[in-house]
């Protein structure tokens, strides 16, 4: 599935309302959204295929900078940027602090304008094992173009960032971004007639998401608007048990970790066990020679819980309804989407954008299924990892916020070899202040299952 591209998206690689989203959260809103990969490997890192590997990534699709238009109204434009410095290899890191680690690593600062727009990060344990991060700004790629950013580096591909044609990048000039102020002005006019036209939306009754929970008053005394850093707890299960546990309930691996995902949040609390709750499912639109910096949309389901227990114990209505949910949005990728606003949401002053993102809600439940991993990504060196994390993580944000947002759970799972790694982060500071509770909740739900799993 694509998108419309502007006429002249051979020429420039433009700011996408999904790039300017991020961008903003960043800007205006101070959150910023990064992806991180992490490889753990048998063997130490060596000074050598770190080397090799930043050089490769930093001719690829990473390394770019957003650059202003010359005229109102044209979308900022991606151009080559530059590197961040190679890093020095961690050693003697104690197993136990692994995960201490990772999050440090994911608490670098990137910047899209200016950069650096990526950072690697090396370790090597105690007991021998190797560890890599890399962790790229949304705003540069969301988690398909940081697979394939690894990937043609670790393939010794030439890697591009911006299009090009036989003398090197493409010279963009004046009449370029006049004719995308153009091009843009027309697609917002068409937007707001097709958003006047269109039926509001009905929501669903009885069925719990983030829009359901007012926004919370402020918390007295300040206490909610220290830095917080939601918890992250990593997971790994043999992938044979995992899609065992999912037959055995008329499921896939895609339906189970829907059904674990929902289960943490009636464990938590959140969700009362009875009610039915809204999943958000990313789905990838990148096309072969795609440079979009984000190419990711997604679809809902509606996911029912057991009075008793708050159990999704029947997977085949969970799988029936995203297989259904996906088919609509292969026949009619704009329907039930904001994709008609987008335009105009992407000329809005940062003001009006700060006075409209107040009140806007994170999703309940994310489950994002990125299935079995490229063996050039699980081999970055080339050797596979052992086991590979990939997830999102934020920037910049307080428990307050984090109330005001009113999400819940986000989860990333992925297959490597004969192990499946699930990544869970909870972004309810309520439910889960920190990364015990979050623990806790998880290998209670993996039991239910019959799994047990090996926390990072």
């Amino acid at each position: 599935m694509r998108v419309p591209l502007p006429r002249d998206a051979v020429r420039a690689d433009r700011l996408t309302f999904d790039d300017d989203l991020f961008r903003r959260s960043r800007s205006v809103l101070g959150i910023s959204v990064v992806n991180q990969s992490v490889w753990r490997f048998a063997g130490p890192v060596s000074e050598e295929d770190l080397t090799e590997l930043h050089g490769r990534l930093a001719a690829g699709r990473l390394t770019r900078v957003l650059v202003p238009p010359r005229v109102p109204g044209a979308r900022a434009r991606w151009v080559p940027g530059v590197a961040p410095p190679v890093p020095v290899v961690t050693v003697d890191l104690p197993p136990a602090d692994l995960m201490t680690w990772a999050e440090a690593a994911a608490e670098v600062t990137l910047d899209p304008e200016r950069g650096p727009t990526w950072s690697l990060a090396a370790a090597v344990t105690t007991a021998g094992e190797g560890l890599l991060s890399l962790v790229t700004s949304h705003v540069v790629c969301d988690g398909g173009a940081h697979v394939r950013a690894v990937v043609e580096a670790a393939e010794g591909r030439s890697g591009r960032c911006v299009p090009t044609d036989a003398t090197g990048p493409v010279a963009v000039g004046r009449r370029d971004d006049l004719r995308d102020a153009l091009h843009h002005g027309r697609r917002v006019v068409r937007g707001l007639r097709a958003a006047v036209r269109a039926p509001r939306p009905t929501p669903a009754e009885g069925v719990v998401s983030s829009t359901s929970r007012p926004p919370p008053s402020p918390v007295p005394g300040g206490t909610g608007a220290t830095p917080f850093r939601p918890p992250t707890v990593v997971a790994g299960v043999p992938s044979d048990a995992w899609h065992a546990a999912a037959r055995a309930a008329g499921g896939t691996a895609n339906s189970l970790l829907v059904a674990l995902s929902g289960e943490l949040l009636v464990r938590a609390g959140r969700v009362r066990p009875g009610r039915s709750l809204k999943v958000s499912l990313p789905v990838d639109t990148r096309g072969p020679d795609d440079l979009r910096s984000n190419a990711t949309t997604g679809v809902s389901i509606v996911v029912d819980t057991t009075r008793d227990e708050g159990r999704v114990d029947d997977l085949a209505v969970v799988r029936a309804r995203a297989k259904s949910a996906f088919a609509a949005l292969a026949d009619d990728p704009a329907a039930g989407s904001s994709a008609t606003l987008e335009p105009l949401l992407q000329v809005l002053p940062d003001a009006l954008v700060a006075r409209a993102a107040a009140r806007s809600a994170a999703p309940l439940c994310l489950c994002s299924n990125l299935g079995r991993l490229h063996p050039g990504f699980r081999a970055p060196f080339g050797e596979p990892a052992d086991a590979v994390l990939m997830r999102s993580s934020t920037q910049g944000v307080t428990a307050d916020l984090l109330r005001a947002r009113r999400g819940g759970v986000s989860s990333w799972w992925a297959e490597h070899g004969a192990t499946s790694t699930h990544a869970v982060l909870g972004l309810d500071p309520d439910c889960w202040p920190d990364v015990e509770e979050l623990r806790e909740d998880l290998a209670a739900v993996y039991g239910r299952w019959g799994l047990t799993p090996t926390f990072w």
